[in-house]
This record gives C-alpha cells, structure tokens and sequence, in this order.
C-alpha cells in the first residue's frame, strides 16, 4: 500500500469517527423529545426557526425536521453541532449510508453505524 492510500484510508476512518457524533436521531420524524428540559427539543426548535415563514403553522413547524446532511454541517453548529462544511457533509453522505444509529441511553451509550454505498 503506498503512502498516499494510507493517508486516504487514515482521512476516511477520521471522517467516519467524526460524523458519527452527530445527532441524528434528531432525523427521525417519529422522535419526539420530551419534557421541556430535554435540549433535543430546543434544537429541534432552533432548526425550525431558520425555515422562518410567516405562513408556516405551529404544526408544520414542529414537523420540520433536519436531513443527515443538515445535522453534520456547520452552518447549524449552534444548535445541532456539525463540524463539517455543507459539501464535506455532502460528499460524506454520497459515499455512505446511515444504517443504525442509536442515541445516548441512560448510561451514556450512543453508536452510529455506516455502510459504504
């Protein structure tokens, strides 16, 4: 293997650690936070604002939900805590899949899990 394969490889394991911090359970349109301390709900929120038409109903608000995509870009650091630019995140989700991603439990586990397309 050349050395330029081994930095690729080293750059893809990097990228795949990365995203998999994301919050993608914030994805799911059958997620639904609960309680008015729990931060998921306030970044859900802060996600619908910038989608801040005034013909938009509370309803529809609360059913705008963030793309993968949306989730691991930095324009929406703030709130959802991206750390890619919008065509790294782009690129990232053109190559992989999102299999399986389970959300912080109790304990403190979370895991995310991505296949090659």
């Amino acid at each position: 293997m050349s050395n330029k394969e081994q930095i690729q490889k080293l750059r893809d394991y990097a990228e795949l650690a990365w995203a998999s911090y994301g919050y993608f359970h914030l994805a799911d349109k059958d997620y639904k936070p609960e309680g008015w301390w729990n931060k998921d709900r306030e970044r859900l929120e802060q996600f619908a604002k910038q989608y801040n038409n005034p013909e938009t109903t509370e309803v529809e608000l609360e059913s705008i939900r963030p793309t993968y995509i949306d989730i691991l870009n930095i324009e929406y650091n703030s709130f959802l805590g991206g750390d890619m630019t919008p065509t790294q995140a782009k690129r990232f989700f053109s190559r992989y899949d999102l299999l399986i991603h389970q959300p912080n439990t109790e304990s403190g586990f979370s895991a995310t899990l991505f296949g090659e397309k």
